[in-house]
C-alpha cells in the first residue's frame, strides 16, 4: 500500500489533548499516539485511523495516568523554558551548521548583505531626517506657524503663513520672545570678476540668529540682517567669492542690486533649512512694490514664521493666541476657513500632507516610498533563506526529530532556529555595511539636501542598524522555525517525507516566482528609462538645436558683440534670448487678458530672427516684426496654450490684447504651434515671447564649420577684443539640453542599482536551489546516465521546473510593468516621452533568461558531466 502523503493526525484533536494536559510531560504519549496513528493509517485507512486516534486521546484525557502526570507537573523541578546554558548551546549549533554548510551559508550571507545594504541606506537617511535641528539649543521653544485653509473645494495645511502674521504676533503677545520671518525665493545671480554664479537663499530678519543656533564666523549676528540690502554668506560661499580677502564690507552685485556683506556664518549642518546666503527681510519689503508685507493678509506662499517662546511658556498659550489671529485673518478672507497651527521645531520634518514646505522638504510619504524600495530588495533575500531552509528540511528534520525525542519542546526548537537566523543576519550586517558605505557616497551626491543632513556613522545609527538586523533575523526565521517545530519526530526519524509537502512546495515556488518577478520589473524599468533618455536627446523639441552655440553675455555692449561675431565666416546667423530653449524656465508671471482675471504665463525675451533661426513653427502670424513695438503697445508672440487659456474667460474685448504683471500692454502678432521650450518632463505652459536685446542673457550662434574647435577659439579672440574683462563662456545648445535631463540619468542609475541587486539576490537563490536539487538527485542522475540518458536529457530534466517558474514570473511581471511604467511612472516622470516599448520588454526578458539559465547551467553541468560510477557511491 502506498504511504499517504500527509501522515499527521487531526490537528484539532492534538491541540485538545495538549490543552487538557497543560504542563504535564506527554511527549512520550504524543509519540505513541502518532506512531499508532501512522500504523492505522497505512493498514485501515484515513477515517478509521482518525476515529481510533480520537478514541485513544479521549481515553487518555479521562485516565488516572494523565491526572497523575498533571499533579506531578505542579511540583516538578523540570524547567521547560530556555536556560542560559541552552541558549549558549543554540549559538554553538548555529556556528556548527554554518561551518558544515559553507556554500548555502555563503549564499544566504551574500543575499542578505545585498538586500540589507539598500535598507541601511534608507535607514541612514531616515535617521538623518529625524535628527534635523537636534543641534539647535532652543529647539524646545521654537515653533513654526502653519496655515490651514479650507476654500470649500480643497483642504490643505501649508508650512507657510500670511505676511502679516509675524508682525501681529510680535506686537500683540508678550510671551513671544522673538519672531523670525523668512521669505523663500532669494536666489541671487552674483556677478563676481566677470563670472556669474547662482546661489539659493532666504530673506530673514535680525531675530534669525537670536532664535537659531547658527555660528557666525565674522560680523555681528545682532545687526547682520538689520538693514536693507545686507547679505550674510555661508563659509563655502565666502571662500568661493573672496578667497584671499575679508568679505565683511564687500559689495556683492546681483540682478536685484548691490548688497553689502555684513556677516559670514558656518556652513549648515543638521538642519531642515537649506540656503547659501541670507538677505535682510527689509530688502524684500523694499523690493516688493505691490503690497506692504506688514498688512498683507492675502499672500502666504513662500513666507514662513518661526516664534521663540519665553521660558516656561506652554504651547497651549501659543495655540490660544493663534486662534485669535485666525479670527483676524478670516475677516480678510471671509470665503475661506482659516486656522493657524504651531509645530515644534523638532517635528517640522518629516510630516504628512504639508504643502509649501521650507528647506529639505523630506515628508513621511517620501520616506515611506524609500522604505518600500528597501523592503522590496530585502524581501527576496529573506525568501532565499526561507527557501533554502525548507529545501534542507529532510536533513534538518532528522536533527529536530532526535531533539524532540530527547525532550525538546516546540518553543525551544523555535528559539534555536530564530537564534540561528539572527546570528546569520548580524554576520550579513557586517558585510552589508561595506556595500552601504559605497552606496551612501553615490546616493548622497544625488541629493540636493545632503549637504545639511548628518549622515555620519554614530552610536545612534549603529544601534539602529543592529536593531534592524536583529528584527530581520527574527522575521526571516519565523517561518522556518514554525515549520521545523511542527515536524513529526517519529516519522522524520524513519526517513519519511515531511508533512504538508504539497503546501510547502507551493510556498517555495511562490517565493521563487516573486523574486524573479521583482527582478524583471526593475530590469524593465532600466530599459524604459534608458529608452526615454535616448529619445529626449534625439527627438525634436519643436526647435532647431544642432550646431547652435550659446554664449552668455556679461557686462558688455551686446549689440557690438552681435555685430562682431556675425562677421565670422562660420557664423550663419545669430539671435539672442533671455533663457536657453530646452532648459527649465524661471518662475511664472501673470497675464490679464480681460482686465480682471489672470493666467500664469512664462515669458522669454528674444532678439531678431529668433523664431526663424530656431525654425519654430507658427500656427498664425500677423507680423513677425516685433521691433515695431511702441511705449503704449508691445507686440508679442504667444503659443497655442496661451490662446486656449485666455479663451476660457470668454472676454468681450479684443482677444489679441492683454496686460502683463509689470504693466506692459501687449498685442499678439503671432501664435506658435505648441512645442516644448522646456524639458519634456515639464508641462507646456502659456508662453509669451517679447522682443528685448537688453533683457537677453545669451547669444545663440548658428555655426557651419568643418573645424568647430578652431572656430570657437577664433570667436573667443573676437570676444576678448570687444571686452578684455569679459570671459567667453560658451556651450552647445545640445549639451545644455542634455544637462537638463540629468534627473533621468539619476533615475537610470538608481534603477540599475536596484535591478542589479534584485537579479543578484534572485540568482543566488536560484543557485542554491539548483545546487540542493542536483545534490539530492545525484544517484538518480548517475543511474539515468548508465541507462543511456544524454546530457541534453539531463539538462532538460534538471532545468525544466526552474525555467517554468521563470516563465510564470515573466508572465506576471510583463503586464504589471506595462501598467506601472506606461500608465503611472513614466507619465509623471516624462509626460511627453515615448513610453514603454515592446523591444525593452523583450530584451529585459531575454537578459533575465540568459542570467537565469547561465546560473542553472553552471551548476547542473557539474552533475551532468560527472562520473556516474563515482556518484553511485555518493552518501
Amino acid at each position: 500500500m502506498n504511504r499517504p502523503t500527509d501522515p499527521s493526525p487531526p490537528l484539532w484533536i492534538k491541540k485538545l489533548f495538549l490543552w487538557w494536559a497543560k504542563n504535564a510531560y506527554i511527549e512520550d504519549l504524543i509519540g505513541d499516539l502518532d506512531e499508532y496513528y501512522i500504523y492505522n493509517l497505512e493498514e485501515k485507512g484515513k477515517l478509521k485511523a482518525q476515529y481510533l486516534y480520537f478514541k485513544d486521546v479521549l481515553s487518555l484525557i479521562l485516565s488516572y495516568a494523565l491526572s497523575k502526570r498533571k499533579r506531578s507537573a505542579s511540583y516538578s523541578n523540570y524547567y521547560h523554558s530556555n536556560s542560559i546554558a541552552m541558549v549558549k548551546n543554540y549559538f554553538k549549533i548555529a556556528f556548527r551548521n554554518f561551518s558544515k554548510h559553507k556554500f548555502f551559508t555563503s549564499i544566504n550571507i551574500i543575499g542578505l548583505a545585498l538586500g540589507m545594504s539598500i535598507s541601511l541606506l534608507v535607514l541612514s537617511i531616515t535617521v538623518a531626517v529625524y535628527k534635523s535641528d537636534d543641534l539647535q539649543a532652543k529647539k524646545d521653544r521654537i515653533y513654526q506657524i502653519n496655515t490651514f485653509i479650507d476654500d470649500g473645494k480643497n483642504t490643505k495645511t501649508f508650512a507657510s503663513t500670511f505676511y502679516a502674521v509675524g508682525d501681529l504676533l510680535k506686537e500683540k503677545h508678550p510671551f513671544i520672545e522673538r519672531v523670525v520671518k523668512i521669505k523663500n525665493g532669494f536666489n541671487p545671480e552674483i556677478t563676481h570678476q566677470g563670472s556669474k554664479m547662482n546661489f539659493r537663499g532666504y530673506y530673514s530678519n535680525e531675530a534669525f540668529f537670536d532664535a537659531f543656533s547658527f555660528q557666525m564666523i565674522s560680523g555681528n549676528p545682532q545687526t547682520a540682517l538689520a538693514k536693507p540690502f545686507s547679505i550674510v554668506l555661508t563659509k563655502s560661499v565666502a571662500e568661493k567669492l573672496y578667497r584671499d580677502i575679508d568679505p565683511i564690507g564687500q559689495e556683492v552685485e546681483t540682478e536685484m542690486g548691490s548688497f553689502i556683506v555684513t556677516g559670514v556664518m558656518e556652513d549648515l549642518k543638521q538642519t531642515h533649512l537649506l540656503f547659501d546666503v541670507l538677505a535682510s527681510y527689509d530688502t524684500f519689503a523694499e523690493l516688493e512694490t505691490t503690497t506692504n508685507p506688514k498688512n498683507d493678509w492675502g499672500n502666504f506662499r513662500d513666507n514662513y514664521v518661526y516664534v521663540l517662546l519665553k521660558p516656561e511658556t506652554t504651547q497651549n498659550t501659543l495655540t490660544e493666541s493663534l486662534t485669535q489671529t485666525a479670527e483676524i485673518a478670516s475677516e480678510f478672507q471671509p470665503e475661506h476657513t482659516i486656522k493657524f497651527e504651531s509645530v515644534v521645531l523638532q517635528d517640522v520634518v518629516p510630516r504628512w500632507n504639508t504643502s509649501n514646505e521650507l528647506g529639505i522638504s523630506w515628508d513621511k510619504a517620501t520616506l515611506s516610498f524609500f522604505m518600500s524600495i528597501g523592503l522590496l530588495i530585502l524581501l527576496p533575500a529573506v525568501f532565499n533563506y526561507t527557501n533554502l531552509s525548507i529545501a534542507r528540511a529532510l536533513k534538518r528534520g532528522k536533527e529536530i526529530g532526535i531533539r524532540k525525542v530527547v525532550g525538546a519542546e516546540k518553543r525551544q526548537i523555535k528559539l534555536q532556529f530564530i537564534i540561528e537566523t539572527v546570528v546569520l543576519s548580524v554576520i550579513s550586517l557586517l558585510a552589508s555595511f561595506f556595500i552601504f558605505t559605497h552606496l551612501q557616497r553615490e546616493f548622497l551626491d544625488l541629493l540636493r539636501a545632503s549637504a545639511v543632513m548628518d549622515t555620519s556613522i554614530g552610536f545612534t545609527l549603529i544601534g539602529t542598524f543592529i536593531l534592524f538586523a536583529v528584527i530581520i533575523g527574527i522575521l526571516a526565521g519565523l517561518f522556518p522555525a514554525a515549520y521545523f517545530s511542527r515536524l513529526n519526530p517519529i516519522y522524520t526519524l524513519k526517513g519519511g517525507s515531511l508533512h504538508q509537502t504539497a503546501n510547502i512546495s507551493h510556498i517555495k515556488k511562490g517565493l521563487f516566482v516573486f523574486q524573479f518577478f521583482m527582478s524583471l520589473v526593475f530590469i524593465i524599468g532600466v530599459g524604459a528609462l534608458t529608452k526615454e533618455y535616448v529619445y529626449v536627446l534625439n527627438t525634436n523639441h519643436g526647435f532647431e538645436s544642432d550646431n547652435t552655440l550659446a554664449v552668455e553675455f556679461h557686462d558688455m555692449d551686446k549689440q557690438l558683440a552681435i555685430n562682431e561675431l556675425s562677421n565670422h565666416p562660420d557664423v550663419k546667423s545669430i539671435t539672442t534670448a533671455s533663457n536657453l530653449p530646452g532648459v527649465p524656465l524661471p518662475t511664472m508671471t501673470e497675464a490679464t487678458p480681460n482686465g480682471q482675471d489672470t493666467i500664469d504665463v512664462k515669458q522669454i525675451f528674444i532678439g531678431d530672427n529668433f523664431i526663424e533661426n530656431l525654425d519654430i513653427k507658427l500656427a498664425w502670424e500677423n507680423s513677425n516684426n516685433l521691433n515695431r513695438s511702441t511705449k503704449n503697445e508691445e507686440l508679442v508672440v504667444v503659443n497655442e496654450t496661451f490662446m486656449k487659456s485666455a479663451a476660457v474667460f470668454n472676454f468681450e474685448k479684443d482677444s489679441l490684447t492683454f496686460t502683463l504683471e509689470d504693466g506692459s500692454n501687449c498685442k499678439i502678432v503671432g501664435v506658435l504651434e505648441d512645442f516644448n521650450f522646456e524639458p519634456l518632463d515639464k508641462m507646456i505652459h502659456p508662453l509669451v515671447l517679447r522682443h528685448s536685446l537688453d533683457e537677453s542673457n545669451y547669444a545663440l550662434l548658428m555655426l557651419n564649420s568643418s573645424d568647430i574647435k578652431s572656430t570657437i577659439e577664433e570667436l573667443d579672440e573676437i570676444w576678448i577684443s570687444i571686452d578684455q574683462k569679459a570671459k567667453f563662456e560658451s556651450s552647445f545648445l545640445d549639451d545644455e539640453i542634455e544637462r537638463a535631463y540629468y534627473f533621468l540619468t539619476v533615475q537610470i542609475k538608481f534603477f540599475t542599482f536596484l535591478s542589479t541587486f534584485a537579479i543578484s539576490i534572485s540568482c543566488l537563490g536560484l543557485l542554491g536551489m539548483v545546487s540542493y536539487t542536483t545534490e539530492n538527485r545525484t544517484k538518480e542522475i548517475a543511474i539515468r546516465k548508465i541507462m543511456g540518458a544524454s546530457s541534453k536529457n539531463l539538462y532538460y530534466l534538471l532545468t525544466k521546473d526552474f525555467i517554468k517558474l521563470i516563465l510564470i514570473s515573466s508572465a506576471i511581471a510583463v503586464p504589471f510593468s506595462y501598467l506601472f511604467y506606461e500608465k503611472l511612472f513614466l507619465y509623471f516622470v516624462l509626460p511627453y516621452g515615448n513610453g514603454l516599448g515592446i523591444i525593452e520588454v523583450l530584451l529585459s526578458m531575454v537578459f533575465l533568461f540568459l542570467v537565469g539559465f547561465a546560473t542553472i547551467y553552471w551548476q547542473t553541468s557539474k552533475v551532468a558531466h560527472s562520473n556516474p560510477a563515482k556518484n553511485l557511491r555518493y552518501e
